[in-house]
């Protein structure tokens, strides 16, 4: 694995594969980097999907079992009465009637993706717990209970119900905004925007990477680089005051 890719080929053996849409025979192939990303191959889009599931069930089985658990109200099932009111909550925020309603109305290029991440998902699942406890990622075994199988509404559910805990009240664009309006107002809008540029880079300068830096192909901008973060936290201590902001802002 350290001297190219390790692949995976994974045979599409699923009852629920072999719908009459000519995949139950079709193979999907896995390959890991020397990064350990996966890289999928497949001939179909529900296969590459299946390989999709397979892949993040690898890499993050007991994320996906909590992110699962919490959209659809189920946390206290297995950590305990603390998060009833999480649960409750959950169960309050979205209409699961209609999200099955709308998985229905489907069309079949589309529920695809849904069931072959499903299937691919539950593959590894199987493949985890037939392995008894060597296989099985110490988290479960520390809160007593073992990761589930899903369906299409879990896969939905997943994106749906993460929609509002991430993009609804928590993002910084209303944060942002302020800050840049403030900025502005305090040294116009040439300055205010380049101050704001340094404050809230795109990209941190500072921050370790694994693939190196390249130039941007024919036809896309150049990113321009950021101010690193001594030279940030410099320019927010010369004018914060001015703008009544603190001076540390993360």
């Amino acid at each position: 694995m350290l001297f190219g890719f390790l692949a995976a080929t994974i045979a599409i053996r699923s009852a629920s594969a072999d719908n009459g849409h000519g995949i139950a025979s079709r193979r999907v192939t896995i390959e890991r980097d020397h990064y350990g990303v996966p890289h999928i191959f497949a001939e179909t889009s529900k296969a590459l999907f299946y390989g999709y599931g397979y892949a993040v069930a690898e890499d993050r089985l007991y994320q996906m079992e909590m992110v699962r658990r919490s959209v659809l109200g189920t946390v206290s099932e297995v950590l305990g009465p603390t998060f009833l009111k999480q649960d409750e909550a959950a169960r309050q925020t979205l209409n699961t009637a209609s999200i099955r309603a709308q998985l229905r109305r489907l069309p079949r290029s589309d529920l695809d993706v849904f069931e072959g991440y499903a299937e691919g998902y539950n593959a590894r699942v199987k493949r985890v717990l037939d392995g008894g406890d060597t296989l099985i990622p110490k988290q479960f075994l520390d809160g007593g209970f073992l990761p589930g199988t899903w369906t299409a509404f879990d896969v939905a559910m997943i994106w749906v119900g993460t929609l509002p805990n991430r993009y609804s009240g928590g993002s910084s664009e209303i944060a942002n905004l302020q800050l840049l309006t403030r900025l502005k107002q305090a040294k116009g809008p040439v300055v205010g925007a380049q101050l704001f540029e340094q404050l809230r880079w795109l990209e941190d300068m500072d921050a370790p990477t694994t693939v190196p830096r390249v130039r941007a192909a024919p036809g896309f901008r150049q990113p321009q680089p950021q101010p690193r973060r001594t030279e940030a936290r410099a320019h927010l201590g010369r004018y914060a005051s001015a703008i009544g902001f603190p001076a540390s802002l993360e």
